[in-house]
């Protein structure tokens, strides 16, 4: 039961650092229509997102069980997301957990170029990577190490006729719609192994308090369906993507708070504060010795 319960909080953990940053293989098949692969409509061109960095804090069941921080930067043409998270030294002793990575992505059509996340959990060690070619395929490339055992290594390569995105960039797509009530947004997401189409719904008008300071959210409901159908699915993995998200309803677009009701508890995942660009953003590579440490 123990084993189980703690499978349940990694991928609790796993798809909320995800989707901090938009917070989410099979190979679909079609000829690539360049026509069809632009971003969503709702998509407001137009939006440009503040740069600095966003730190959070995890609770889980009201505990404080880990931090992380997301920057944001724009060099040129191309937004760069870099993101860096790790459980406490409380929880490490049980359950050590690090994740960071980096997203590319391009500036005016929001189109995703590649993306790299790395985990560590306890002893083994994951690395994937994303690329996002010209003609349409998505290329992955996973590697994972364990403790006295061989590296194990996975190359995919997808071809698809619909607008894709990885895990990270669905932070362009989230942030860079005008939401209303009743709002609706798909998207295909491939994680590096497998293929989504999430559905982002916008259920209303929250309040949320950030740092002593109540913020007007729109509350974003999250779904995902698996598109490969290589293995069934059960029915507490497909709960364990459904989140809402809470985005500041103000020119900011902050993702202000996550919430993922579980069986075994409640996790949140909760803005802690933000410093601009100006004020000393982590530089390349920080997250790949933080994920080491």
């Amino acid at each position: 039961m123990m084993r189980r319960e703690k499978r349940t909080y990694l991928i609790s953990l796993a798809a909320a650092l995800f989707l901090i940053l938009s917070g989410v293989v099979s190979q679909p098949h079609g000829a690539v229509a360049p026509e069809k692969r632009e971003p969503p409509e709702l998509m407001n061109s137009h939006y440009r997102p503040r740069l600095g960095t966003y730190h959070y804090v995890f609770e889980f069941n009201g505990l404080n069980i880990g931090t992380a921080w997301v920057e944001l930067d724009r060099d040129g043409g191309l937004y760069t997301i870099r993101f860096s998270a790790k459980t406490n030294s409380t929880i490490d002793r049980i359950y050590k957990v690090r994740f960071s990575g980096e997203n590319v992505t391009e500036a005016e059509e929001w189109t995703p170029i590649g993306t790299r996340i790395l985990s560590r959990v306890r002893s083994t060690i994951k690395d994937t990577a994303i690329r996002f070619r010209d003609d349409g395929t998505i290329k992955s490339v996973r590697t994972e190490s364990k403790k006295g055992e061989p590296l194990e290594n996975e190359v995919r390569e997808i071809r698809t006729d619909e607008f894709t995105m990885d895990p990270l960039s669905v932070v362009h797509l989230i942030r860079g719609i005008d939401w209303k009530p009743g709002m609706e947004q798909r998207v295909h997401v491939f994680t590096g192994r497998r293929s989504y189409e999430s559905r982002f719904t916008c259920s209303g008008e929250e309040v949320v308090e950030v740092g002593g300071v109540k913020r007007r959210a729109w509350e974003i409901v999250q779904q995902s369906r698996r598109l490969d159908k290589e293995e069934q699915e059960t029915d507490e993995e497909k709960r364990e993507r459904d989140l809402k998200i809470y985005l500041s309803a103000d020119e900011a677009r902050d993702v202000l708070k996550i919430d993922a009701p579980r069986a075994i508890g409640h996790f949140l995942v909760l803005l802690e504060g933000f410093e601009p660009a100006a004020g000393g953003a982590k530089k390349s590579g920080e997250a790949a010795r933080e994920n080491r440490s």
